[in-house]
């Protein structure tokens, strides 16, 4: 996504100038009259692209999304039940059946510049309590209106990891201990009460708006899944590290919200464990943009995803072996691996 529109902050690569392109402005100019500026923004790993487009009423996100590549139509509808449901994500101002779009500019201030302005302290602590109250609305909106995030879905992701990043990367094959692991790091994210989950609810996501509101973006990808998912991915987020203390604290915050029908104990466990197969997939697409996308935007990423995993697998008997073996084998490797790259 871009500045504005969930920009990661990273190096990117910039699409040329052509027809499609030239379509786009086009669309634009016969949607909003005069333009004064049409500005690129960044990109990552989806198909879709992104302008700042200016005009004397105020700057307007444009997207391409190609109908043969993204759910346009799941797009538009999400855009609409969420914002019934009060989640602040962008409205959809016009469309096209080529897979234009003008949309909501939430502007440019992510969490992530707030996180790094003041650290866990000060301002995150204003953001994060906007985000836990967004998520509650999140979780309210019926799970009827996204897919399921199936077990073969969540197993499927896990081999992003060994396929990619033990294979492609460490040119390594996993130890068949795996198995077992998968299958508990799986089953903790079944056990669960179902929700309606972002699945990418983090700080490159996530918009403090000039206003002083939250601007959420990248929800086209909703599904029905775990409770923990989406606080997890805030609270561990692959792109910056809070102190356990203060995740534990934040952590409470959101049991004080809602009632997710677990106890304290059962909670702590299954967010560990479906943080780490969240990282452990995250870790995996990473190496994947970069070997077979050549991208090397989240290249800085993998060591400390990894990191996490081992971190927070030794807190658990049942993955504490998980935790040995890529703090004994793969991060070594890895970091090697990242840097020659």
């Amino acid at each position: 996504m871009p500045r504005g529109f969930g920009t990661r902050g990273v190096c990117v690569q910039w699409p040329p100038v052509d027809d499609r392109r030239r379509q786009l402005e086009t669309w634009c100019e016969a949607q909003l009259g005069p333009v004064s500026g049409f500005e690129a923004l960044p990109v990552e790993a989806s198909t879709r692209r992104f302008y700042r487009v200016y005009t004397a009423a105020g700057p307007h996100v444009a997207m391409d999304a190609p109908p043969a590549t993204e759910n346009n139509t799941q797009f538009r509808r999400l855009s609409e039940r969420f914002r019934a449901h009060g989640v602040p994500v962008p409205e959809v101002e016009a469309f096209d059946d080529r897979g234009f779009f003008l949309v909501t500019d939430f502007g440019d201030r992510l969490f992530s510049t707030v996180y790094a302005e003041g650290g866990a302290e000060g301002g995150a602590e204003d953001v994060l309590e906007l985000a836990l109250r967004a998520l509650v609305r999140i979780q309210a909106v019926p799970v009827e209106a996204v897919p399921p995030y199936t077990a073969q879905r969540f197993r499927d992701e896990l081999e992003i990891f060994t396929e990619w990043l033990v294979g492609a990367l460490l040119d390594g094959s996993p130890p068949a201990f795996l198995t077992d692991i998968w299958r508990t790091l799986v089953e903790a994210t079944q056990a669960q009460p179902t929700v309606t989950v972002h699945r990418d609810y983090h700080s490159r996501n996530l918009l403090l708006r000039d206003d002083g509101e939250l601007g959420i973006v990248d929800f086209q990808d909703a599904l029905a899944g775990p409770v923990t998912y989406d606080l997890v991915s805030l609270l561990r987020d692959c792109y910056h590290v809070f102190p356990e203390p203060d995740v534990a604290r934040w952590r409470t915050r959101y049991r004080a919200l809602t009632d997710c029908g677990m106890g304290d104990a059962e909670f702590v466990r299954a967010f560990d464990l479906t943080g780490m197969q969240r990282h452990l997939k995250a870790a995996g697409i990473f190496v994947r943009l970069k070997l077979r996308d050549g991208r090397d935007s989240h290249l800085a990423d993998i060591v400390p995803t990894l990191d996490r995993v081992v971190a927070v697998g030794a807190m658990h008997p049942e993955t504490r072996r998980l935790a040995e073996w890529i703090g004994g084998d793969v991060l070594p490797r890895a970091r090697v691996a990242v840097c020659a790259r």
